[in-house]
């Protein structure tokens, strides 16, 4: 990983467990797990001496430490090669990938999840391993990226998002890509550029998501429809709010309280949109996923179909990733489960609601997840409506101010609306934290240069 200095080890730290990185207290045998599941992934190290939260408790490393560190590699099977030092209070253990996969560890598979170190079979492991040693897309480098073209404020909204405090300008850039395994050498990858980068459309013109609403069950009326071009944030952000406008919320009582709920759980179809954004096959040129919506069910639709092992009947049961650094990301930014439940957590969520379950369908070249919804066919256009004007109508007199002010001009600044409206700038994005939570705006792109969508 390239960790050589204490600046090294402290953005570690600061950015907290991940594909390549775990914490461990104290040295225990148990490490050989991770060994394991290191070498049977992207390679990775072991920190000794830091705690799951990051806090720094100290290890020392002895001559007979390091002796039993080596003799784990030696036993795993085949061997793995292991590279030990002290750096500060922490003793490394780094692990390079393998290059003889898989590897096992007292007759044991392990591979890394994200944050996890996950326990397989043999033939889980050959099947997520043996089809794809080397393929991955998402690592390999990008021949047309240089950290020039990407954005700093990209960089610290994910940071910010993924609660990482670590200063981010130009000159730590390439250590910050680095630690995230987005940059090895001078060479940014694909997820990199996919997360990053400034402008999206100079590499990839085929990465969008469409977004589709019909009017009617087989899907001929469209009535609203939008195609999102941009980093793989900012498609899940507009996915996930096309979806909060055309799902009704139901009040929910739980002994006194009273809380909204939409009537298909946020749980479920958040993590079908970004399952379909980790697990897509971005080099099918001329496609794009889909998220439609119909008067009784959601479609998520994903070029690539299911990973090698993976079929519609086992889905959830085997553990796979076609892209294993943007799930990463994703679970960094805790979009995701980090031990690669989603779509367990998707039945879940669908069963304790009282819905249907959710329908998995390989299509071949294209994965659907279908989520159904509790009311059966409705006049879409005309419940959206009525859904806007009752909330519309339940703000204060400062948010409708505010909503209307978005509504006449998207690009307003929060300065021209205190203006407007006559209030501080801290009441305005008070106000605004209040629209964006009931779903009725969102704000696309940077502060500046972007604009606002109303529901």
């Amino acid at each position: 990983m390239g960790l050589s200095t204490k600046s090294d080890l402290t953005l570690l730290i600061q950015e907290g467990e991940g594909l390549t990185v775990e914490f461990k207290e104290k040295f225990t045998v148990k490490i050989a797990q991770d060994i394991c599941a290191f070498a049977n992934s992207r390679g990775g190290c072991l920190l000794l001496g830091v705690a799951d939260n990051g806090r720094l408790v100290g290890e020392h490393l002895t001559g007979q430490m390091k002796a039993e560190i080596f003799s784990l590699g030696r036993n795993c099977d085949p061997e793995i090669e292991i590279k030990v030092k002290q750096l500060d209070d922490v003793v490394v253990v780094a692990v390079a990938e393998g290059g003889e996969k898989p590897y096992s560890c007292a007759g044991v598979y392990y591979k890394r999840f994200d944050a996890v170190t996950q326990k397989l079979t043999r033939n889980e492991t050959k099947a997520a391993f043996v089809a794809n040693v080397g393929s991955h897309f998402d690592s390999r480098a990008n021949a047309d990226a240089s950290p020039s073209d990407i954005s700093l404020k990209k960089v610290k909204d994910f940071y910010k998002t993924a609660g990482i405090k670590y200063p981010v300008n130009q000159k730590r850039l390439p250590d910050i890509l680095k630690s995230l395994n987005l940059m090895k050498g001078d060479k940014i990858n694909h997820a990199g550029v996919l997360f990053f980068a400034a402008k999206i459309d100079q590499f990839f013109l085929h990465s969008q998501v469409m977004l589709l609403a019909f009017k009617d069950l087989k899907g001929v009326h469209i009535f609203d429809r939008k195609e999102v071009r941009g980093d793989l944030v900012t498609q899940f952000n507009e996915a996930e709010f096309f979806l909060k406008r055309h799902l009704s919320l139901q009040a929910i009582i739980e002994t006194t309280r009273r809380k909204n709920e939409y009537e298909i759980p946020l749980t479920a179809w958040r993590e079908a949109i970004a399952n379909a954004i980790i697990h897509r096959d971005y080099q099918y040129s001329g496609t794009s996923i889909q998220v439609r919506v119909f008067p009784d069910r959601i479609e998520i639709i994903s070029p690539g179909g299911l990973p090698e092992g993976v079929t519609a009947k086992n889905i959830g049961g085997k553990s796979a990733r076609r892209n294993e650094i943007i799930a990463d990301m994703f679970a960094r930014m805790d979009v995701v489960e980090k031990a690669g439940t989603g779509i367990l957590r998707i039945r879940e969520a669908m069963k304790d609601a009282g819905l249907k379950p959710p329908k998995f369908e390989d299509m071949g070249n294209f994965l659907k997840i279908v989520l159904f919804r509790p009311k059966g066919v409705r006049d879409v256009e005309k419940d959206v409506g009525s859904d806007v004007e009752k909330d519309v109508g339940t703000l204060s007199d400062n948010q409708r101010a505010i909503y209307e002010q978005i509504k006449l001009k998207p690009i307003v600044t929060a300065r021209e609306l205190a203006e407007k409206v006559g209030i501080t700038l801290r009441n305005v994005q008070k106000n605004i934290d209040s629209l964006k939570a009931r779903g009725l705006i969102n704000r696309v792109g940077p502060d500046k240069g972007g604009h606002w969508v109303i529901r």
